[in-house]
């Protein structure tokens, strides 16, 4: 496996906020809105990392660069 780098929108979409495949996402937030959480070798790490830093935001993986983390 190979390491992605991840990074969280921290600005809630659709009162989510997701997590990225920076530099393969084609759904990436604005650069602002951008947080890196750093490389992982899987979504379910980086989600597992964002909610670490963040226990009560509602996160779950990009519909088109994480899917497998995708809760809806």
């Amino acid at each position: 496996m190979s390491f992605k780098t991840y990074i969280l929108n921290t600005n809630p979409d659709a009162a989510d906020h997701e997590v990225h495949v920076l530099y393969e996402c084609t759904h990436l937030p604005a650069f602002s809105n951008r947080e890196n959480l750093g490389m992982f070798e899987t979504c379910q790490s980086a989600v597992k990392e964002a909610k670490k830093r963040y226990p009560n935001w509602d996160i779950n993986g990009c519909f088109y660069c994480s899917y497998d983390c995708h809760t809806g």
